[in-house]
């Protein structure tokens, strides 16, 4: 083998070394991008999930529906409720928004500094009937 020969095949073997080396960090990279985008969504569920189950067991008084005998959520004393009653982690924040007779809960994960991982927003629109509040007054007809 000549000093060419030898040369060319080192370089390719370095060459394909490297491309072996960049795909390996690439994939490993998707791995851990994948990992926290799993567990930011895996939070946030579970908030939703703590924030429906709240409101639907909370005690039935008039303290979070709006003072004129509707069947309407008090976007402010549900806000305030649900920040005293569900506290949220740091890299989580909580939005209540008036929609119609409900409210949209909002949760949406922050990423921490220097992550890959895009914000996520979830949101649940919650309804003072959809979570028992509200009975209906059925008569019985003759």
């Amino acid at each position: 083998m000549s000093l060419t020969e030898l040369m060319v095949a080192s370089l390719l073997l370095v060459g394909s070394a490297t491309s072996g080396l960049h795909v390996w960090g690439q994939a490993s990279l998707a791995a851990h991008v994948g990992w926290l985008k799993e567990e930011q969504l895996e939070s946030v569920e579970l908030q939703l999930l703590a924030g429906q189950r709240w409101l639907s067991g909370v005690g039935h008084g008039s303290e979070l529906l709006t003072a004129n005998g509707s069947c309407r959520f008090d976007l402010a004393a549900v806000s305030r409720s649900a920040d005293m009653a569900l506290p949220l982690p740091e890299e989580l924040e909580r939005h209540w928004q008036a929609y119609g007779a409900g409210l949209w809960l909002e949760i949406d994960a922050k990423p921490l500094k220097g992550s890959p991982v895009e914000p996520l927003r979830r949101r649940q629109l919650l309804t003072p009937a959809g979570t028992g509040w509200c009975r209906p007054t059925l008569k019985a007809q003759s």
